[in-house]
């Protein structure tokens, strides 16, 4: 007669070997996350990186200029040449792009404490139709990112900010560290093509070189690979997006979470004694006069009602400064950090 033991244990085995399988796995996979992903993270993603400067930042004599804003101001700014026309004015001032793609006032929300206690004494905000009309959608990554600084404490959130992120948003906002290292694998292959591909091409789309800069965070235009657009090439992309975004922004006249995000900065800001300035970002000016009247006027009357000086850019530069229709070639983002520069000494010195 055959013993059912017989039966049963080599189910048993598979079982087990099964588990031992995935747990080894999980294992394996919280390690790399712990030990390879994660440091690698807070050095290659740009909101990581700009949050560590806050932390990391040491303690200077010298009065501070933070410019934050989208990548308008990431790839149109150069601190190295604004801190020479300082010195031409016999002003000493430290520069510091802390621009981030694709960024918004709601996303920044999550940077005001450490920026008031880094103490700057000047905060440009570099504006434009799409950070402040396009909605308040945050892409879920760049969320998570910055969990495990806010369950840590590292991040402090004010009542006034924790009432302008939706639910989704604030539990993204607040992953444990499982939850946030699980989520991490989002980012395993741009870590692969980090040791792989850009070691081939570090000048390459993925901007590795830059995300930890903030003197000159640009992409370098140098680049063959990187070329102007032409006229007919920006019409044609015109035409694509220009009445759809009408459309959306219309939706958002009224006091929208970027809004209200945006003047909660400002009056922190100014709270604390930093002076705040907002720069209407440059358009070129193919799309510039695309915008529709309606929304110019909600617009720059949004800017006026903030209370601080605000200056508009967006007709001032040609057409052959942009290298795309909203950001500028090397001789715009030249040509912007000169005038920039020009406006902060006015400011400062009244």
């Amino acid at each position: 007669m055959n013993d059912p033991r017989r039966k049963i244990a080599p189910v048993f085995k598979v079982i087990l070997t099964l588990s031992f399988a995935i747990i080894l796995a999980f294992i394996c996979y919280f390690l790399f996350t712990t030990f390879l992903l994660n440091p690698w993270l807070e050095t290659n993603q740009r909101e990581l990186c700009v949050l560590n400067f806050y932390t990391h930042k040491n303690t200077s004599i010298v009065p501070e200029i933070f410019f934050i804003g989208t990548s308008q101001i990431k790839e149109g700014l150069d601190c190295y040449i604004i801190e020479d026309d300082f010195k031409k004015s016999n002003l000493s001032f430290n520069c510091y792009n802390l621009a981030v793609n694709a960024d918004s006032p709601l996303r920044r929300l999550i940077e005001l404490d450490s920026i008031i206690k880094t103490k700057p004494q000047v905060v440009v905000i570099g504006t434009g139709y799409s950070d402040i009309y396009l909605g308040e959608k945050i892409d879920d990554s760049r969320l998570m990112l910055v969990s495990n600084k806010i369950v840590s404490n590292k991040i402090i959130l004010d009542n006034t900010s924790l009432k302008l992120f939706d639910n989704q948003q604030l539990e993204l906002l607040n992953l444990n560290p499982i939850e946030r290292d699980i989520s991490s694998r989002i980012y395993i292959i741009s870590y692969l093509n980090y040791w792989t591909v850009n070691r081939l091409s570090p000048n390459s789309d993925a901007d590795y070189a830059y995300r930890n800069n903030f003197k000159n965070p640009h992409t370098t235009f140098n680049d063959p690979a990187i070329e102007n657009m032409t006229a007919k090439e920006k019409i044609a992309l015109i035409n694509k997006y220009t009445l759809t975004n009408d459309t959306v922004f219309a939706k958002n006249y009224g006091d929208t979470a970027n809004k209200l995000a945006l003047k909660h900065i400002i009056q922190e800001l100014n709270k604390n004694n930093i002076t705040v300035i907002l720069v209407a970002m440059p358009l070129d000016p193919l799309v510039a006069q695309t915008i529709s009247d309606a929304t110019q006027k909600n617009y720059f009357s949004f800017l006026n009602s903030t209370g601080v000086p605000s200056y508009n850019f967006q007709n001032r530069y040609p057409s052959n400064y942009f290298h795309d229709l909203d950001h500028m070639n090397v001789e715009g983002r030249t040509s912007f950090s000169h005038d920039i520069a020009e406006i902060i000494i006015k400011e400062v010195e009244q």
